[in-house]
């Protein structure tokens, strides 16, 4: 739950940008439905309607008066949900993405009692674009229902799954139990349901040792194993046996074509998070202000304070885009000079160009929007700092979950630092210097300048010399142990790269020598270095010893990382 000053910056990034709101709600008027009722009025005919704010409009007109107030004049639409079947709501869905704020019914379809199939399948949708969506899911349900059903109707079924050999195994081991105590495997399969599966896949790094310790929603299963003979191996294996009986349970309920990470609260105030979805639940018995609603459910989800930096970043490109780009496109004379540039190249070139081109245009459209942006850091910086105790481990490991007093993840807050600061995504189209890439089971690092790299300003005489190989000075980097920072970390001999999910690092030259000297070759890179398409794959030449004498031997490599600086 976010602290009282830390909760201003939240609504700050997240609530202050709203601009508009759409309604899904079969429960309130459309525009065309109350100008449908006045021509009938005006025929003489029965104007009254079958829904539910025409007899009682007061709590209708409140929600949406709560959205025009005049410090809050937000643009409100209203869409009833009628005419949203299967397959319709991603009609629906499609438009979303030009409101800031969605208010969704959960029943949408009267005809069928407590069922949320259609609201489910619109932020099903909102979950597949890439625009940030808020949504408050509004309704006369119980609230409870209303969360289980979202949350497994958007979760997609675990990766995880166990081989056949280990279902075998798994029932074994029960079959086992059930022969020494009778009941054991009902009493088993009862002690994990949804409430252990959820847990699972909330926590997936440490439900496991959560069980092993008997704690939790695993107690009564772990109670159960003490009266057997099974290993630890074996307690987590049928664990992982029953949670996935679990989930085949659930399965016809759950999103098949989701790969987003999802989150949800384990709190009384509810709300469930994707990458792109943050939906919070209210109750329409409450009459409440439904941004105070969102505000509350954003509080106890406590986003960290790097998102909000990039949330207020999104923000101020939202609203103050069109004056940055403005400013960026004043220098018209050195903007007419890079567009000659991109007309009279042509194949590489101008791919080379417009890569320059679109860079400098960015920096330019950034340099206008960033300090508003820092200013929004240094007053959430100072605030935290003021109203801190002074222990500000407490302050990192409210935000991140990451204790920095704790030995092992200082040291692991340290390497992910090391690999932050001096490296980054691979990115581009050719070989150029500082990236890393794996060749023959070694990692390498191109040292060539980069204005040496470009396959379209490669020399007449380079051509003729070597054709359509670049060459290129390449040092491979000696792995460094994992689990250890260097005592001479600044002194620029080491790399560090997130590769496969942890951290791995590299020096230069050999490790245990600060003096020894690189292992440096002139290597030649295939197709002017330029990667095979869609990939960062490339072939090298390297020159090796023969039997007798000197061969170039091809090598295929992969661009893996980068250097952030050259």
């Amino acid at each position: 739950m976010a602290n009282e000053h830390y909760s201003e910056f939240i609504e700050e990034t997240f609530i202050d940008p709203i601009r508009s709101v759409l309604i899904i709600d079969d429960d309130y008027p459309t525009f065309d439905e109350i100008l449908q009722m006045r021509e009938n009025q005006n025929a003489g005919s029965d104007a009254d309607s079958p829904k539910a704010w025409y007899k009682n409009p007061e709590r209708i007109k409140g929600v949406i008066n709560s959205f025009r107030t005049s410090n809050r004049p937000l643009l409100v639409d209203i869409h009833d949900g009628e005419n949203v079947t299967v397959g319709k709501e991603v009609e629906v869905a499609a438009h979303l993405h030009q409101s800031d704020l969605l208010v969704l019914d959960y029943e949408l379809d009267k005809s069928k009692e407590r069922d949320g199939t259609r609201a489910i399948r619109i932020v099903r949708r909102l979950m597949s674009n890439d625009h940030f969506n808020l949504v408050i899911v509004h309704t006369n349900e119980d609230l409870n229902l209303v969360f289980d059903e979202f949350r497994v109707g958007l979760l997609s079924p675990s990766s995880n799954s166990l081989s056949q050999q280990q279902k075998e195994e798994a029932q074994e081991l029960i079959e086992d139990g059930e022969y020494e105590t009778e009941g054991f495997s009902q009493r088993m399969f009862e002690s994990v349901g949804n409430e252990q599966y959820y847990h699972s896949r909330l926590h997936p790094s440490n439900f496991l040792p959560v069980m092993l310790r008997g704690q939790g929603p695993y107690a009564a299963f772990a109670d159960l194993c003490e009266i057997t003979d099974w290993t630890t191996e074996d307690r987590r294996l049928v664990l992982q046996f029953a949670l996935a009986q679990v989930e085949q349970e659930l399965r016809s309920k759950m999103n098949p074509s989701s790969s987003s990470d999802l989150t949800w609260s384990e709190a009384p105030t509810k709300w469930i998070r994707s990458e792109s979805v943050f939906i919070a639940f209210s109750t329409k018995q409450d009459n409440g202000d439904l941004l105070d609603e969102i505000r509350k459910a954003l509080d106890n989800w406590n986003p960290q304070p790097s998102r909000l930096f990039l949330t207020k970043l999104r923000a101020e490109m939202d609203e103050r885009g069109v004056v940055a780009q403005g400013q960026a496109l004043g220098d018209k004379y050195a903007l007419a000079h890079w567009y000659k540039l991109l007309l009279d190249s042509d194949g590489s070139q101008r791919r080379w160009y417009i890569a320059e081109s679109v860079s400098r245009h960015s920096e330019q459209l950034l340099s206008a929007i960033l300090p508003s942006v820092e200013d929004f850091a240094t007053r959430l910086i100072e605030s935290e700092v003021s109203n801190s105790d002074g222990d500000l481990n407490v302050l990192c490991k409210g935000h991140f979950k990451v204790d920095l007093a704790n030995d092992i993840q200082r040291r692991q807050a340290e390497r992910e630092h090391n690999a932050f600061v001096c490296s980054k995504m691979r990115e581009g189209w050719h070989l150029t210097t500082g990236h890393i890439f794996l060749m023959g089971g070694n990692h390498w690092l191109c040292l060539s300048p980069a204005c040496d790299m470009v396959p379209s300003q490669l020399s007449k005489q380079r051509i003729e010399t070597f054709g359509e190989r670049l060459p290129f000075v390449g040092v491979q980097l000696q792995p460094i142990d994992d689990g250890k920072i260097p005592k001479d970390v600044q002194t620029n001999r080491y790399v560090f790269l997130q590769i496969d999910g942890s951290v791995k690092g590299f020096c230069f030259n050999n490790p245990s020598g600060d003096n020894s000297a690189p292992h440096w070759h002139t290597l030649y890179a295939e197709h002017r270095g330029k990667f095979f398409e869609d990939t960062f794959e490339f072939e090298v030449l390297r020159t090796e010893m023969g039997i007798r004498q000197l061969i170039a031997k091809k090598y295929e490599a992969e661009v893996i990382g980068q250097l952030r600086y050259q």
